[in-house]
């Protein structure tokens, strides 16, 4: 999904209401959208705290006030104009509301809310582009950001421009979470952006166009395209079989995460090949082979689909290995040690090789560039794109808003992840869940962008800090949500 500025979101409105769609069934879509989500994630919220500006951001917050009301939740609006000052679709909101919802105009909001409250925010919308927010909107995201409660934005958080990722010179929201309407903007991924959205949720409400300069973001709704339930007659060799090739003697848990991770993400059959004694480590689900140094599991390569290699290698990769890995005839994922070993012999890499994901965090990306003589730039979506260009593979590039790049230079970032996945072990389930979508039947762009997708929504499912072990079952959850159109 492409992200689109707000010219274009406002072209895109323009042909939905001339298409037949009027103003006030798209305001309608965002926020029974935005309420429905936001009932499914905080059903036990008192009150639900709706911050309402006078445009049709606020008419978003008002219609999800509305139907939050209609599902007996309390509810109390605070805005910042008189019911009579909307104008438009938001003044149709207006009409809409109950009269038992508290509506109250407050011109400076210093509230003490209830421990139990969640905030909704309707302050601002995309059409705000002054440089200070006035008087009132900045008394309300003051309010907000020291409530230290659940924040829930509406299109994108109050204060922020919308094309451009900066804010207003005297604050904007700080967001648990973001509901975008139709398409994510720019702005939500640039500058400020990235560290105010907080969860980013896209609510689709009809527009059909995208914007043909936007960037590319996998999202919650390219997820649920490729996430299907299992067929009803498959087996564990149709749901896919992947080969591990990880772990060392002195790594030997990046194994057993690795196989793990590819068996909570669906894969019928995984068998993990390492130099490491993991029959301790291993779950019992898992066929295990114990290879003695410089060998090669060739029966587990003959009899699997996708290949994870190179995790908690260590001082024990070779190059006889990584060429075996790199002939391997389905999808190969190449992870850790593995991209190192190659960064540090870039001759063994004889070829365009489409049937390969490199995973590599920022420094192992440095040092790939590095060995193939690529120059780094500024900006990490052409570093991936230049990296996978150069190679003729798809390159995940991790980090806070990963990127996925094709031989054909395309970049995607990825709508999903927390810091919670800045931990040890991370990257090893990062790469057997990729390795189980690969061995689904996924092409290898597609496995990338549902791999990350997967690992980065666990985290943000997480309800404590976590450690790698923890992740697997929290991915093996979001994949069953995302199986039975639940929200995530």
């Amino acid at each position: 999904m492409l992200t689109s500025r707000t010219s274009y979101i406002r072209a895109m409105e323009k042909a939905a209401v001339a298409g037949g769609t009027s103003e006030w069934s798209l305001m309608k879509r965002a926020g029974m959208g935005a309420a429905e989500y936001i009932l499914k994630k905080y059903p036990d919220a008192f009150p639900y705290v709706i911050l309402a500006g006078g445009g049709n951001n606020g008419g978003d917050a008002l219609v999800a006030a509305q139907c939050l009301y209609s599902r007996n939740r309390k509810v109390i609006i605070y805005s910042t104009k008189e019911k009579s000052a909307y104008t438009g679709c938001a003044a149709v909101a207006v009409q809409k509301l109950s009269n038992d919802i508290p509506f109250i105009t407050a011109g400076k909001l210093e509230l003490d809310f209830l421990p139990s409250a969640v905030i909704i925010d309707g302050l601002l919308g995309i059409g705000f582009s002054a440089e200070f927010l006035r008087d009132a909107a900045a008394s309300y995201i003051h309010a907000v950001n020291k409530s230290r409660l659940p924040v829930i934005s509406l299109d994108l958080p109050s204060g922020l421009y919308a094309d451009s990722g900066f804010t207003a010179g005297n604050g904007a929201v700080k967001a648990c979470e973001t509901l975008t309407f139709g398409r994510p903007k720019p702005g939500l991924f640039l500058y400020n952006g990235r560290h105010l959205r907080g969860k980013l949720r896209v609510i689709d409400i009809g527009l059909c166009d995208d914007d043909p300069e936007g960037m590319e973001i996998f999202t919650n709704i390219d997820a649920a395209k490729l996430i299907s339930r299992f067929p009803v007659d498959c087996h564990k060799n149709s749901r896919g079989r992947v080969a591990v090739w990880a772990g060392s003697p002195e790594y030997p848990g990046a194994a057993a995460l690795c196989s793990l991770a590819a068996l909570k993400s669906g894969a019928g059959l995984v068998r993990v090949a390492s130099t490491a004694e993991l029959s301790s480590r291993v779950c019992n689900a898992v066929i295990c082979e114990k290879l003695s140094p410089e060998s090669v599991p060739e029966k587990f390569l003959a009899l699997s689909d996708s290949l994870v290699c190179g995790c908690g290698w260590g001082k024990s990769a070779f190059s006889a290995g990584l060429t075996a890995a790199l002939n391997f005839e389905g999808t190969v994922v190449l992870d850790a040690d593995a991209l190192n070993h190659l960064a540090a012999n870039p001759g063994l890499w004889k070829k365009k090789r489409n049937n390969i994901i490199l995973t590599p965090h920022p420094g192992e990306a440095l040092r790939l560039m590095n060995g193939f003589g690529i120059t780094p730039a500024s900006d990490r979506r052409k570093d991936a794109a230049q990296l996978a260009e150069k190679l003729g593979a798809v390159v995940v590039l991790k980090g806070h808003d990963t990127v996925v790049a094709t031989p054909e230079r395309k970049s995607v970032t990825v709508a999903a992840g927390n810091a919670l996945l800045a931990t040890a072990g991370s990257g090893d389930v990062l790469a057997g869940v990729i390795g189980a979508m690969a061995a689904s039947g996924l092409s290898p762009f597609e496995a990338a962008l549902s791999g990350v997708y997967l690992h980065g929504i666990a985290a943000e499912s997480a309800e404590k800090i976590l450690i790698a072990d923890e992740l697997p079952e929290l991915i093996s959850q979001v994949i069953f949500k995302l199986q039975n159109n639940q929200i995530i």
